[in-house]
């Protein structure tokens, strides 16, 4: 770049060089033209135009005068003819009176002389040496070659300065991402606990930091892998290893081939069955590919129909349940919210002791941005309210509003008063495969895979979902719907 510019400069120097040469030549030829021009007007004649010539070229004048700046010097020639081609003025006396045709060269002097014009008539020409003009023109190429010798000088700088810089600055850019190549090398390799030093703020530690969460999203989700390996494993073991028993202890004849001895093996059937299932929804969800008959939903009607399913369960284990809140109408399939509301609900009753209460409450959602599912919420229904987002059942069953749909938020909570959930364990519970409780006891674990499927079928309707809990005192799970204000004023009108 600077070589570019440098040789864009010196082209412009020398044209301007060039154009500045010209103009003092014009500049001399005219400002003598003046002076001689002046003085014929007011004589009316040549005579004693030699004393007056004799003058300039004795005494030249300074910059800012009417007559030439330079004057030829001794060695110099300069001429005044009159009409008749005869000098009247010279740079030397000796040759006033000459003709044109006396003078060695004169071919190269009318080839040049400059015409006198008075009143638009010829009175005489001048002419002036080339070593004058010259002179000038030296004096010029002086100056633009101490331009060109500096610009060069600065050009040198420049670029050596430039070298400098660019070999500190590609360094500092190839340094980072040389150890970034590395540890993307290393983690290729199966190094997935690779971790980059990060320093500053610029792209490049943007970048290093994107890669630390990467690679810490890998891990987890390598981590996450094996556990599931290992829960699917252990699922699979256990009824798999009841089975075998009692079909191995059948055919040797030591337990009767009677209904009591079939049940238990019925039984880790159907929870194979179940496991299957599950995964293979939890699979569809998590893909997008969950197909959904959505349908008009009277989303407080459904949970009543759940709390009778319970019924039993509560008066059996001691414990109050509670619905509260009014009838919403929304689209979705009533199926896979049943199922949802099915695995929160016995979620909840596992983990209450005798004695304590469920909740659900039925509201449409009211703005609390304490929580991040609640500001995204919030986030969506502001871009609802701007016209920005479209509310329609797309290929991946995920609900957008829709410009001109009064849509809004429904909530739905379930409310225990069980022992709660640690906070570190928080943002692992819609996990596949985890449990709170460790021992992976079936009565107070289960499969691990409620929770998560839960979260996947809220997704999938264009919902949300989200846990809050304290040791203790209890856990409240709230599931956040789409639903339509003007359908559902439509349907109850109906």
């Amino acid at each position: 770049m600077a070589i570019v510019f440098s040789g864009i400069a010196l082209t412009s120097v020398q044209f301007l060089l060039g154009h500045a040469v010209n103009y003092v030549e014009e500049g001399f030829k005219q400002q003598w033209n003046r002076t001689l021009t002046s003085y014929y007007m007011e004589h009316q004649s040549w005579e004693g135009v030699q004393e007056q010539v004799s003058k300039i070229l004795e005494n030249p004048p300074r910059q800012g005068t009417e007559i030439p700046i330079a004057a030829p010097r001794p060695n110099e020639r300069f001429y005044v003819f009159d009409i008749n081609q005869v000098i009247v003025a010279s740079s030397g006396p000796q040759d006033v009176g000459k003709s044109l045709k006396e003078i060695p060269d004169d071919n190269q002097l009318t080839k040049n002389w400059t015409e006198i014009v008075v009143n638009g008539k010829p009175v005489g020409y001048f002419w002036l040496d080339d070593k004058a003009l010259l002179r000038q023109n030296r004096l010029a190429q002086s100056i633009g070659e101490s331009i060109i010798r500096s610009m060069l000088i600065g050009l040198i700088l420049t670029t050596l300065l430039a070298v400098l810089l660019g070999s500190i600055l590609t360094g500092r850019l190839t340094g980072p991402l040389k150890e970034l190549t590395s540890a993307v090398r290393r983690v290729g390799k199966g190094e997935l606990s690779t971790h980059l030093e990060v320093k500053g703020h610029d792209d490049i530690a943007m970048l290093g930091q994107a890669f630390n969460q990467m690679t810490e999203q890998l891990t987890r989700n390598e981590e996450v892998r094996r556990n599931m390996v290992a829960d699917i494993a252990h699922e699979l073991r256990t009824p798999l290893a009841i089975i075998s028993g009692k079909l191995e202890s059948i055919q040797e004849g030591v337990l009767p081939l009677a209904a009591e001895t079939l049940l238990p093996i019925q039984d880790e059937t159907i929870r194979l069955n179940r496991l299957v299932q599950d995964l293979q929804q939890l699979s569809l969800a998590e893909a997008g590919k969950l197909p959904l008959h959505r349908r008009t939903i009277d989303i407080y009607r459904l949970l009543e129909r759940i709390f009778e399913q319970f019924a039993f369960e509560f008066e059996e284990r001691g414990i109050q349940g509670e619905l509260r809140g009014e009838s919403r109408i929304l689209q979705g399939d009533s199926d896979r919210l049943t199922q949802v509301f099915v695995n929160l609900i016995g979620n909840a009753l596992l983990h209450t002791s005798a004695g304590g209460k469920i909740s659900v409450r039925v509201a449409l959602w009211e703005p609390n941005v304490s929580t991040a599912v609640e500001k995204k919420i919030g986030g969506r229904k502001s871009r609802l309210a701007k016209g920005e987002e479209d509310y329609e059942s797309l290929e991946d069953n995920e609900l957008r509003p829709n410009k001109g749909k009064s849509l809004d938020w429904l909530q739905v909570t379930v409310n225990d008063t069980g022992e709660g959930i640690p906070p570190e364990e928080l943002d692992h519970v819609f996990d596949r495969f985890y449990r709170v409780d460790q021992s992976r006891d079936r009565e107070t674990g289960g499969t691990g895979l409620g929770l998560a499927i839960a979260k996947e079928f809220v997704q999938a309707h264009g919902g949300d979902i989200e846990v809050t809990s304290e040791l203790a005192r209890g856990t409240c799970f709230s599931v956040f719907l789409p639903v339509d204000l003007q359908a559902e004023r439509r349907d109850i009108s109906e």
